[in-house]
């Protein structure tokens, strides 16, 4: 991945999350997958995307979460100190979050680029049961006490968190749950161990949050024993790490009327001890904001690949097309080295012996003796070029090399058809590639490749095997010493042979069968070995030929093959490019982040 600004790796990490959110939802997720990826789009939007665009760490906020009519409205109210929030018997009467700031506060925590990512804040106060994708601020009236949270501290109430199913409300619940430097969970004496709202809070203790949980509308008397069950049942089934994130445990008993009224004056016996505990978790803000960004990154970086596990059933059928491609392309491979390379004689290899024996001939005035003896030698190899005609067979014509192809190429086609409709109804990819075949798209596509990658790969071949025929010869005339030792050991033997014979039988007669003979008799020697010379090259030949033929046709055709699903605009096109992207984008960001919080504890 390029290095991008903060701001665009931000915004693109946030976008392929809603994107697959959005992926997920098609697949019928059943929820829960698409709420942790949406908390994590949230938490780069609203936590860590701030962070690294130096934005101030006051405000900090404080959210409020629960189920449907635990009394979250009644906390929030307790928090800000005025009866801001409306508090309703009605389960699921807040629908939208909602801010509490002080009259004076500034705004400017709001206005990052994708503060809140879909919602919309409301320009005129509206209901809290306003069923839209939108946020609003109230501003709230300066707290007489010494107890005014509203100085550092947004106050947010959100919507239920009772089903996972809620498509409207978690999302905009989750926007608000992910701007949190602390979490207020708030449990009904009625309803404190329901497990969608546990399992909500078990999601948001693995970002780092710390939580206070306050216990609502029991009996003052019985607030000892449902604390201990509820640290018990509730707390006492999360995993360690994560139980640590409560930080307390309150409970708040029904109030009467004019407790919820006035909760300064009122309700200071159970108001209190939350603002303690909600003050200590600011105090310094710098440092709870820091903690806030770097849990949001631990969340991230611990979290990736259960994020992308939205999309295994995609990953999956990727793979399985990867490995049917990847099986066409070995039968591909055999049949060309079967039916062609196995068969091809490179005839440059015949000319370059040719060129090296008579390289081997005496140079200058040698030629006249080396023209004596190809005369010499004239009978005996007429007689053996009849003899050898005689009794070899001719060579079988050897098919061209792009039939051979294009025939293999046919039948590792014809595989991907088969196995394509045969697999189209167990997923949308195999339903995709079946499409592309039937229409005869997918299958002219890759013969267009094909046929630009061959003419690509014979350029190539041509060149090496040339230059591999070629060095045979030129390399023995880029060495005078070592060619005139070897014109010399064949002359030498030439010499020999035709001496011997003169001196072993004398001169007569049959020296006119006996000297030619010899001459070649050496010379069928010489070649012999220039042959072995040869052949050994060409072999060497045959096997890098099988190298580049994979590296220039077979593995780029294959290549081309498995991204096909993933061109031309289509959803795996996008899921491709996200599964590629999310991981990086999600390391860049720790790495940014890391630096960034070090070098604010060292100033």
């Amino acid at each position: 991945m390029d290095t991008l600004s903060t701001r665009a790796l931000t915004s693109q990490l946030a976008e392929d999350l809603a994107w697959l959110e959005q992926h997920a939802r098609k697949q019928g997720d059943d929820g829960r997958g698409v709420g942790k990826v949406r908390l994590a789009a949230a938490l780069v939007r609203n936590c860590i995307g701030p962070f690294l665009d130096d934005q101030p760490s006051v405000p900090l906020h404080v959210v409020v979460i629960g189920g449907a009519g635990a009394g979250k409205s009644t906390v929030a109210n307790l928090l800000t100190g005025v009866t801001a929030a409306e508090s309703n018997a009605q389960a699921g009467f807040t629908r939208h979050p909602i801010a509490y700031t002080c009259q004076m506060g500034a705004l400017n925590w709001s206005a990052h680029l994708g503060f809140l990512g879909p919602l919309v804040r409301l320009n005129q106060p509206g209901p809290a049961s306003l069923d839209q994708d939108v946020y609003q601020v109230r501003r709230v009236p300066h707290d007489p006490t010494s107890h005014d949270l509203l100085r550092e501290w947004i106050v947010w109430d959100c919507p239920d968190m009772t089903t996972w199913a809620a498509e409207g409300y978690i999302p905009r619940l989750l926007e608000a749950a992910a701007l949190a430097d602390a979490l207020v969970y708030v449990a009904s004496d009625e309803r404190y161990n329901d497990e969608v709202p546990t399992q909500f809070l078990k999601l948001l203790l693995q970002t780092g949050k710390p939580v206070i949980c306050c216990l609502m509308k029991m009996r003052e008397a019985d607030a000892p024993a449902l604390i201990a069950h509820f640290q018990k049942e509730v707390l006492g089934g999360l995993p360690e790490e994560l139980a640590r994130g409560v930080v307390g445990v309150l409970a708040i008993p029904s109030l009467t009327a004019e407790q919820l009224a006035d909760p300064p004056r009122h309700a200071a016996k159970w108001r209190i001890p939350l603002l303690n505990q909600v003050a200590v978790l600011g105090g310094p803000p710098a440092a709870a904001r820091r903690r806030t960004v770097l849990g949001a990154c631990r969340y991230l970086t611990t979290e990736q690949h259960s994020l992308l596990d939205l999309v295994r059933a995609d990953v999956l059928a990727l793979e399985q097309w990867n490995a049917l491609v990847t099986d066409g392309q070995s039968q591909f491979q055999e049949r060309y080295q079967r039916e062609y390379l196995s068969s091809e004689k490179f005839r440059g290899f015949d000319e370059a012996l040719v060129r090296l024996m008579q390289l081997l001939e005496l140079p200058g005035v040698g030629q006249l003796i080396s023209g004596t003896l190809q005369v010499l030698r004239t009978p005996y190899r007429l007689l053996a070029g009849w003899v050898s005609k005689a009794v070899t067979r001719p060579d079988a014509p050897t098919r061209p090399e792009q039939l051979i192809l294009e025939e293999a190429l046919t039948g590792w086609l014809d595989l991907l058809r088969r196995e394509a409709s045969r697999r189209s109804g167990e997923h949308a990819l195999w339903t995709h590639l079946s499409a592309g075949f039937q229409s005869g798209r997918l299958t002219e596509q890759a013969r267009e490749r094909f046929a630009v990658i061959y003419r690509e790969f014979q350029a190539t071949q041509a060149l090496e095997v040339d230059r591999t025929a070629r060095n045979i010869y030129e390399q023995l005339e880029k060495n005078p010493v070592k060619l005139n030792i070897l014109r010399g050991s064949k002359f030498a033997l030439d010499f020999a042979a035709i001496g011997g014979t003169l001196v072993t039988g004398g001169i007569g007669w049959h020296d006119l069968i006996i000297v030619p003979l010899a001459a070649s008799i050496t010379h069928q020697l010489c070649e012999l070995l220039g042959k072995q010379v040869v052949d050994a090259e060409r072999e060497a030949a045959r096997q890098r030929q099988q190298v580049l033929f994979h590296q220039h046709l077979s593995r780029p055709l294959a290549e081309w093959l498995v991204q096909w699903p993933a061109t031309g605009g289509s959803d795996f096109e996008r899921l491709v490019r996200t599964l590629r992207q999310v991981p990086e984008a999600i390391s860049q960001l720790d790495q940014r982040t890391q630096q960034l919080a070090s070098r604010l504890v060292v100033s």
